[in-house]
């Protein structure tokens, strides 16, 4: 059908199908404008029935361990239905409100944490299994996957920026690249396409930025595109549509020309360290365990919220 259409026009097709259907079809209505919506946290179920319903990330969507066991002991201890929503995540549906507190704890003590508490970054970003799982894939994505929030931090991006990442093993997609605002589909070993102009709420195909990209040199790309938008952007302007905006033109060029991120935009982060000397501590023991040292504050502060949601008689 597609040929059909390409070679009549939409005009003449729809003419022709009005003329079997024996009458005009109405004229499109507006839709309401497209939200995308996760659908985790705690909220009121669709259907109105005083039920509740839980979503959570799941990195990856790789439920294992004591997460894998926690959520098998909720599911059957409250007889829940579950729905596996298309960003890998985990929806528990027709909880009584009254479950609401034990169940929070039981999650959490099971690291199933509200999403406040996990990286914005990894919120929005999805990967596919590739190797050594699949037999099409040509590289890593879900154990390959760069770790953005160095990045971010290296270019002076808040924490709470988020941008919708993809990555693939191969170019058959399956974790939805070609809608990312930043897509890696995998084009040889250890190398990567990498795709631009998605946005946030997916309603956009993107474009393929470079070619060959090896795995080591990612971050010497992505330096360069965080930062543009870090210091280019508009009001609340989304890195995608920044991408769009600008054009794959002028941003080969900040690629090529990159020296480096400027000395005025490494900072330390004063929503979370009071001063200098307890980021240099916190940097510090951060590096024996390879992470940064926003990396490692944010899982003290996730633990101590865990463990202090644990030890509460009501929520």
């Amino acid at each position: 059908m597609k040929y059909l259409i390409d070679s009549w026009g939409i005009d003449k097709f729809r003419s022709v199908v009005e003329e079997y259907y024996g009458k005009k079809f109405e004229p499109p209505k507006e839709l309401p404008e497209w939200e995308f919506k996760s659908h985790l946290g705690w909220n009121d179920q669709w259907q109105g029935d005083g039920r509740l319903f839980c979503g959570f990330h799941v990195d990856s969507g790789r439920v294992k361990g004591i997460m894998k066991k926690t959520l098998r002991e909720i599911i059957e201890k409250y007889n829940l239905n579950v729905r596996i929503t298309l960003n890998q995540n985990i929806v528990l549906c027709d909880i009584r409100p009254s479950w609401k507190c034990p169940i929070t704890v039981a999650l959490a003590q099971g690291g199933l944490l509200p999403p406040t508490y996990v990286d914005p970054l990894n919120i929005t970003a999805m990967t596919c299994p590739a190797l050594p799982l699949c037999p099409l894939a040509i590289t890593e994505a879900e154990r390959g996957i760069r770790n953005y929030r160095v990045v971010f931090e290296k270019v002076g991006l808040p924490y709470n920026e988020s941008i919708v990442v993809r990555v693939t093993g191969c170019p058959n997609g399956c974790a939805r690249p070609y809608m990312a605002e930043l897509g890696l589909v995998g084009d040889g070993p250890n190398s990567y396409q990498l795709w631009l102009r998605g946005t946030p709420g997916q309603t956009a195909l993107a474009r393929t930025f470079m070619n060959k990209v090896k795995i080591q040199d990612l971050e010497k790309v992505f330096e360069p595109l965080f930062h543009s938008w870090k210091s280019k952007r508009k009001s609340k302007e989304s890195f995608g549509d920044l991408t769009n905006r600008v054009g794959f033109e002028k941003l080969q060029e900040i690629v090529d020309k990159w020296e480096g991120v400027p000395k005025s935009s490494s900072r330390y982060y004063l929503k979370l360290f009071t001063d200098k000397e307890t980021f240099e501590a916190v940097d510090a023991l951060a590096r024996v365990e390879n992470k940064s040292a926003h990396q490692l504050a944010m899982e003290v502060i996730r633990n101590f919220a865990a463990s202090q949601q644990n030890g509460k008689s009501q929520c």
